[in-house]
């Protein structure tokens, strides 16, 4: 049986698929976009726009290994918000970080952090 994989911008169900797990009470999604391929090794994209909590940013990030990772906002970083960057998924519209963002890098997925308004803005991208 062949698997065509999953494309959805249903932002209920997208924390799930990207996490296996449910949405914390303390986190609102409120955007996203997510691709998988219908591989084994389970190849993805996403982008979300969720509203957490200090404390489950806080543990994301060490979890996530994401502390030493902290840049600011660079020519690559804005290249890969601009709709012409090549990945599987077009950049959705409503994709916009602030430049008051705390960028954090690993591999080639972003995370940008506004401590002020506590948006955070989620690419992740494993191919």
């Amino acid at each position: 049986m062949i698997s065509c994989g999953i494309e959805t911008d249903d932002k209920e169900q997208i924390f799930y698929l990207w996490t296996n797990s449910d949405l914390p009470n303390d986190v609102k999604t409120i955007n996203a976009k997510y691709w998988e391929s219908g591989h084994w090794s389970k190849e993805y994209e996403i982008y979300i726009h969720l509203k957490p909590s200090e404390k489950w940013w806080t543990d994301f990030k060490k979890i996530n290994n994401l502390n030493s990772s902290k840049a600011n906002f660079s020519a690559e970083i804005n290249s890969k918000l601009k709709s012409d960057f090549k990945s599987i998924l077009t950049i959705p519209k409503w994709f916009k970080p602030t430049v008051n963002s705390t960028v954090y890098q690993k591999e080639n997925s972003e995370y940008y952090w506004n401590e002020k308004t506590h948006d955070l803005f989620i690419h992740e991208i494993q191919l």
